[in-house]
């Protein structure tokens, strides 16, 4: 038995494992998407024994592999996940998140013109044949239960295209690089070709359909239908022209938060997207437009926990989001969440009644923080009060924005310090 041989047998045997790992892959991606409020439809597969096969002997022509473990080095797409976005704009947001949430070993484009080839030494493709980006990843080892931690151990192939693109050079590899009987002949590496540059054609109408379904929505006087609506315009008035490591964020949350709180139309949350905009602070869009919302309205803190709590009860979730935090009824989270509330309240009625103007307070405070550490710098807060504001900002975050609710004896001690605070704002730091 030789290599090959010997390689398949043991892959036959481990089949099912790369199903699943691949099936987890794109279980995440499609998540992550549908959150983000990308249009896309995400495939995944397991590279069967027989296609793999021929590729391996095909492949062993130059290689001379020498053990079975060469072969797994070589061979990165056991386990292949699709991402057909519908929009080619969007192509580059959704290679962000992939990179942000998974193990990224190596990154290709394509085309790329040092290793791109024409179809025949006769024949010259005049299009710039298959435009993609594909990604060789690793899920990150905390994203995984106990029970699939072997998963963070193989590589996954991701690629990236728009659905016009996958279809062309699916196509195209079975015709050109898998042909049944003999070589494919000139003329039909000119339809292939010409075929290509539709594509192109249509992805250019593709990309002009998304600026006018953003144009239309910009406009909208209804409330948004669902979240990818949400998304479309916060995604045409910001341009996303922001660092390379900011994201949309959770969408869907945001979208139910502001049906909770009747604000679910173009015209009510026009300030706070364009305010979001001018914040370069590395956090998502949704968390900064949630910041400035409950700066200016406090009250409506349970409202946002409300609807991230019916959302993660809704939707698929990463490996890492606990059951536990849709189970938690917690008496002093609701204790927390109004006392902060409370402090805002105090802080901002203080800081109005001192007339402070906010371009005074940019030229202090270089960095964006939020209004209320803002306000209690200039309402007299000593060194260590401003230590424990920032300390109870960042528990605050992480009630509203992480998976996991902070543990009770957190939250015992962050109510006592509240009150405190809110007793020193009261007695205007007297």
């Amino acid at each position: 038995m030789n290599i090959i041989e010997s390689f398949l047998q043991q892959y036959t045997k481990e089949y099912d494992y790369f199903y699943e790992l691949a099936k987890k892959v794109a279980n995440i991606c499609e998540t992550l998407l549908q959150r983000n409020g990308l249009h896309a439809v995400v495939t995944y597969r397991a590279k069967r024994p027989d296609s793999l096969k021929e590729k391996l002997i095909k492949r062993n022509e130059t290689k001379n592999y020498e053990n079975i473990e060469q072969i797994y080095q070589d061979i990165a797409d056991l386990a292949g996940v699709r991402i057909a976005n519908y929009f080619p704009g969007d192509r580059e947001e959704i290679a962000r998140l992939i990179q942000a949430e998974f193990v990224t070993e190596r990154t290709k484009y394509f085309p790329n013109p040092e290793n791109a080839q024409p179809f025949t030494l006769d024949y010259k493709r005049r299009f710039a044949g298959y435009d993609a980006i594909h990604f060789r990843i690793r899920i990150k080892n905390v994203r995984l239960e106990d029970s699939k931690k072997r998963f963070s151990q193989s590589l996954v192939e991701i690629q990236i295209a728009s659905a016009l693109m996958h279809a062309w050079a699916e196509v195209e590899h079975d015709l050109a690089y898998k042909p049944k009987v003999g070589s494919l002949s000139e003329e039909e590496h000119r339809i292939l070709d010409e075929l290509n540059g539709l594509v192109l054609s249509g992805e250019i109408a593709l990309e002009r359909l998304q600026k006018a379904f953003n144009q239309r929505i910009s406009k909208i006087q209804h409330s948004f239908n669902n979240h990818f609506e949400l998304a479309s315009l916060i995604r045409e008035k910001i341009k996303m022209d922001l660092p390379y490591n900011t994201y949309m964020g959770r969408a869907d949350i945001l979208h139910s938060f502001l049906q909770k709180i009747s604000m679910d139309k173009p015209s009510d949350i026009g300030k706070y997207i364009e305010d979001a905009g001018k914040i370069k602070q590395s956090r998502t869009i949704v968390r900064k437009m949630v910041d400035l919302i409950l700066e200016d309205f406090p009250e409506y803190y349970n409202s946002y926990i409300e609807a991230k709590y019916e959302v993660f009860g809704i939707t698929t979730h990463l490996a890492e989001e606990s059951l536990s935090f849709l189970q938690r009824e917690d008496s002093r989270l609701n204790e927390f969440v109004e006392l902060w509330g409370q402090l805002q309240k105090e802080a901002k009625k203080l800081y109005a009644e001192k007339q402070i103007i906010e371009c005074e307070v940019g030229k202090i405070i270089d960095i964006y923080e939020c209004r209320i550490i803002k306000m209690m710098h200039f309402l007299g807060a000593n060194s260590e009060q401003m230590e424990e504001l920032r300390y109870l900002y960042n528990v605050r975050d992480n009630v509203l924005f992480a998976a996991e609710l902070p543990e009770e004896e957190i939250l015992i001690k962050a109510c006592s310090n509240l009150k405190k605070l809110i007793k020193a704002v009261n007695g205007g730091f007297c």
